[in-house]
């Protein structure tokens, strides 16, 4: 490698990032000092962490303290939040829409509730992976219990019209659910204004822990009630029993901080990193193919590309030093094609050859250098450059 460049580059930050050192600082007194549980002296401090990261978890997403569940991801916000709400059905409504391209937790929600004799309604999306409003209007109904869209994809980073589908979802009663996993920090997010009523996020995509996340509930108006999927102490509001990961939300609550001071400074220069890397590739590599992501609504350190004769797991093969991924990395166990890519229409080719990169805030200009370096000499052992 390069002087100066690290044995290891990680460039898969969108399956998780690496933990900022002020977040690690500010959790370690809760594993050695402040542990105690319960409701006494010693727990007080302890109590007293967890609602000040409520606060800080809130006021970031336009939501009140009341409305922030503390879970363990946002694999079981997604659960709690969508398997939760349908359980508690507060009408006679049977139709729940979501989009093909849905991260796999919410599709295996679908899964469960179209056994339970729930109608789901898949929307499809366009090449670059965006739904289409006009169609969501046309199958949203009086019948519609909840519309699942995610704001940004984990895959290829396209966006979605949010606020416009929370605008059709009131106008038939619908309650509207989306994760926000990918997106805090970068998007701003203010659900009331967007018209959401539940979203999922999670702690280890913005430089903070894994194994913590939260659920928005709106309270505000026409309270949403959930059947818990835990039950027992009653933490949480009864909503997410058993004992809280204090240095975990510590965590989560500090790397929300660190987004409202530094969020904005830190995406212009991924956003920076991103494109200094796509064009240097689409400039050296003849038939590259960038997947999904329209250049007015994407997520700035993503990267979602294919490239001819050469595949995904061979690529990762030749380039052991560079961390990225071959399709998101909740499904990167399986060998089937990339189910977003799927749904784009991609070709035979592109799915075999898909890569996805995640680039963050600690990534250097002298990386991207050397990592399109490394792709252009591999590549062009198999193509014509």
């Amino acid at each position: 490698m390069k002087k100066g460049t690290p044995e290891t580059i990680y460039l898969d930050s969108h399956a998780s990032t690496r933990v900022d050192q002020a977040v690690l600082k500010s959790m370690l007194p809760y594993f050695t000092q402040h542990y105690a549980n319960g409701n006494h002296k010693a727990g007080w401090k302890s109590n007293t962490a967890v609602e000040e990261a409520r606060f800080q978890v809130a006021s970031f997403i336009g939501a009140r303290p009341s409305e922030v569940i503390f879970t363990s991801g946002a694999t079981e916000s997604v659960n709690l939040g969508i398997l939760g709400f349908a359980d508690e059905r507060p009408t006679k409504r049977n139709q729940i829409i979501t989009q093909q391209t849905e991260h796999s937790a919410v599709l295996a929600c679908m899964k469960v509730l179209q056994q339970s004799g729930y109608q789901i309604t898949f929307l499809e999306v366009d090449v670059d992976g965006r739904i289409d409003l006009e169609e969501l209007k046309e199958v949203v109904s009086d019948k519609t219990l909840l519309v699942a869209i995610m704001l940004a994809n984990n895959e290829i980073g396209t966006v979605q019209p949010v606020k416009a589908i929370g605008e059709i979802c009131r106008k038939v009663g619908a309650k509207f659910f989306c994760d926000l996993t990918q997106v805090l920090g970068w998007h701003r997010v203010d659900v009331d204004e967007m018209n959401i009523d539940l979203a999922a996020f999670s702690a280890h995509k913005v430089y903070g822990p894994r194994g913590v996340g939260g659920l928005f509930v709106r309270r505000k108006g026409a309270k949403i009630k959930l059947r818990p999927l835990l039950v027992g102490g009653g933490q949480e509001n009864g909503l997410r029993s058993g004992t809280l990961n204090v240095p975990g939300i510590v965590g989560l609550g500090k790397a929300i901080e660190r987004l409202t001071e530094h969020g904005a400074t830190d995406f212009q220069y991924i956003q920076m990193l991103r494109d200094r890397l796509q064009e240097q590739l689409f400039a050296a590599i003849k038939g590259i193919k960038l997947n999904g992501c329209p250049p007015t609504h994407r997520h700035p350190a993503n990267l979602n590309i294919a490239i001819p004769k050469i595949s995904g797991e061979q690529l990762i093969g030749a380039l052991p030093n560079i961390i990225f991924s071959t399709g998101s990395a909740c499904t990167s166990a399986s060998v089937k094609p990339s189910h977003v890519l799927t749904a784009l229409g991609a070709e035979d080719w592109v799915l075999k050859n898909a890569l996805r990169f995640g680039i963050s805030k600690y990534n250097t200009i002298e990386e991207i250098d050397f990592v399109t370096d490394q792709i252009i000499q591999k590549a062009g052992q198999c193509i014509h450059i």
